[in-house]
């Protein structure tokens, strides 16, 4: 249901008296990236149609039903961004390997090189400069970034030395309010320890362009840090989750934050989860509109097992666990593989992780149904050095013409 009924009447001279319901009609069916250019066509364009919220939720709508593969790649000290379309049913493909070809985002970015890139939310991603200086969120579509404001970072005093210790940013976020189609970056700050968790404090900022940016302190029952064991965070139908510890190397848990509410709430892992003692041997991921955490074991001594758990009851902290056996030539395909995620259409990817020339990048995809595998080369990176280049995957990118500014 959109905010605005429009008008057949609602017409400009400039466009020729095409009603503008019409003209968004048109517009929600162009790729993203002439959105962008349609706005030096003219003024009317850009405030009357391109800015309006109606037509920018509309495009998402529109979007939601085409997702994409988003490829950010670090190549020779800069960063790039591509994506794909996304195959809906690879399996159904009568070839035994497909291709599809990335198109790059021509997104001019500042003199600094973002080190660390977040999960996107909704079309938006969130980049964090080097040495955790400088954060922006970046609009891919439209090749907008926003600098975020700084955090305000407090001292605080121990109470058996007086010794004074400054906060620092331990970690970001991103989520994104489907109810109240808002943004917000989540931020925790915290005085580190060798030895113990410290006081941690949690800020929020709405990003809303006609309002002034502010970073707003809310609170939460528990101090935690950022989990090793675990690695990913992800917004899933307005719920941000990722994993944290209580208490220093010990058991791992889920920390969950309502972006609308901007609530905490926690979700134990399962005790099967704990035996895992390797760095970020565990990933989070959809699972079909639910949370779903993926077991990256040891290739040495699990051979071609797929296994993961899915959330069934948060309030009861309950998980299903799953296990897909393998076959050698399935298994080998996957071994040295990236663990991705799981497609809107149920498919489980893998990225390759060795690119030995410019088009040897590829993704597998796992259909749980079949349980069958497919192929699928990446090509379009031709351009960027071979050496040092690193390469990223989410599924399911939606393309969001949302303006930052």
């Amino acid at each position: 249901m959109l905010k605005h009924e429009f008008s057949r009447h609602e017409t400009s001279q400039s466009s020729n008296l095409i009603p503008v319901d019409v003209l968004i009609d048109i517009l929600t069916r162009v790729p993203a990236k002439s959105i962008a250019r349609f706005r030096c066509v003219s003024k009317f364009w850009a405030s009357s149609i391109l800015h309006r919220r109606d037509f920018t939720d509309l495009f998402l709508t529109m979007s939601l039903t085409r997702p994409r593969v988003f490829f950010p790649i670090k190549s020779d000290g800069k960063l790039f961004l591509y994506s794909t379309h996304q195959p809906h049913n690879p399996d159904d493909d009568d070839d035994d390997d497909s291709s599809l070809v990335a198109t790059p985002y021509h997104t001019s970015f500042p003199d600094y090189f973002p080190c660390d890139i977040y999960s996107p939310v909704c079309g938006l991603v969130l980049l964090q400069g080097c040495e955790r200086k400088v954060r922006v969120v970046c609009n891919p579509a439209t090749g907008e970034f926003l600098t975020l404001p700084k955090v305000l970072l407090k001292e605080k005093t121990k109470l058996i030395t007086a010794q004074k210790k400054k906060e620092k940013i331990a970690r970001m976020y991103l989520g994104y309010d489907p109810m109240g189609k808002q943004f917000k970056v989540l931020c925790m700050t915290r005085t580190f320890s060798r030895y113990e968790v410290r006081d941690n404090t949690h800020q929020v900022l709405t990003l809303e362009s006609e309002k002034k940016r502010v970073w707003r302190t809310i609170e939460c029952k528990f101090h935690f840090e950022e989990s090793y064991r675990i690695s990913g965070d992800i917004c899933i139908n307005g719920v941000l989750y990722f994993a944290a510890a209580l208490t220093l190397g010990l058991s791992s848990m889920i920390v969950c934050f309502d972006i609308g509410s901007e609530k905490f709430s926690f979700i134990n892992t399962n005790n099967d989860m704990e035996r895992g003692d390797c760095m970020y041997s565990f990933t989070l991921f959809n699972y079909k509109g639910r949370l779903g955490i993926y077991h990256e074991e040891d290739s040495f001594y699990q051979i071609g097992r797929i296994v993961f758990w899915v959330l069934e009851d948060a309030e009861n902290h309950k998980w299903s666990k799953h296990i897909y056996k393998l076959c050698p030539l399935e298994w080998n395909l996957i071994r040295y593989s990236r663990f991705v995620g799981m497609a809107g259409t149920g498919e489980f990817v893998w990225s390759s992780l060795y690119k030995d020339s410019p088009n040897s990048f590829y993704l597998s995809f796992y259909s749980l149904e079949s349980e069958t595998f497919t192929k699928v080369n990446i090509q379009g990176f031709d351009q960027l050095k071979q050496h040092h280049r690193f390469i990223s995957t989410y599924l399911d990118y939606v393309e969001n013409v949302k303006w930052l500014m």
